[in-house]
């Protein structure tokens, strides 16, 4: 018994009073949300060219022709994404002048500022609208957001300021559908001041300037 315990105990300081070798495994990576880009072809550039003042109302508003921009969202997954627009020229809005000029539903979240002349009068205003759309799936409709997202209804394209949030849908749904690609037209509709408002003896310059923002919901 007795060698039979030595030899055990030996065993033990043997194990003991070994080296350990260990070697450390990191796990890592990235987890990445879609990504998506909108562009707008020609630069984004809406030109009326030359416009007669002859041609605009003195004592009215003067609705010019709509003049669009074909544009493209690109995601690199079904993502559901929309759009939300910033008015830079806001400054210039001349109050009501979409809803004399084009219908009631345009009050002024749906109305961009053209800008000031020399003089600092306003120039008028335009609408923005989404059309034609069409997206990796059949039937696509655009529906709106007008408090950031919380809920939607079924849109006409146009593209109001502030919380509204213009999406894309499937053609029964009022909720943004994941869409991997979505283009289409974005509308401008101009509507020039009276020119009593504005001194047509001078060249007057169209300043129009929004942002778009895709924006991930």
């Amino acid at each position: 018994m007795k060698l039979v315990s030595g030899w055990t105990f030996g065993a033990l300081l043997v194990v003991l009073g070994g080296h350990v070798h260990a070697a450390d495994l990191l796990v890592k990576g990235t987890i990445v949300p879609a990504s998506c880009t909108l562009s707008l072809h020609n630069g984004g550039v809406i030109d009326y060219g030359k416009i007669r003042a002859a041609e605009l109302g003195v004592n009215a508003y003067t609705t010019l022709q709509p003049r669009g921009v074909p544009f493209s969202v690109n995601c690199d997954g079904g993502t559901r994404v929309g759009l939300k627009t910033l008015d830079n020229r806001s400054a210039s809005k001349v109050p009501g002048i979409l809803q004399s000029a084009i219908g009631p539903d345009y009050n002024d979240v749906y109305n961009y500022g053209l800008g000031t002349t020399a003089q600092g009068k306003r120039i008028g205003g335009y609408a923005l609208r989404v059309k034609d759309s069409a997206a990796d799936f059949p039937l696509v409709n655009t529906i709106v957001s007008t408090n950031n997202g919380l809920s939607w209804s079924r849109g006409n394209g146009a593209l109001g300021q502030y919380q509204n949030i213009l999406s894309w849908s499937g053609f029964f749904a009022n909720h943004p559908a994941a869409v991997q690609r979505v283009s289409g037209t974005l509308e401008v509709q101009a509507v020039i001041n009276k020119t009593s408002e504005l001194d047509v003896t001078e060249e007057i310059y169209l300043d129009g300037l929004a942002t778009l923002e895709l924006r991930y919901l």
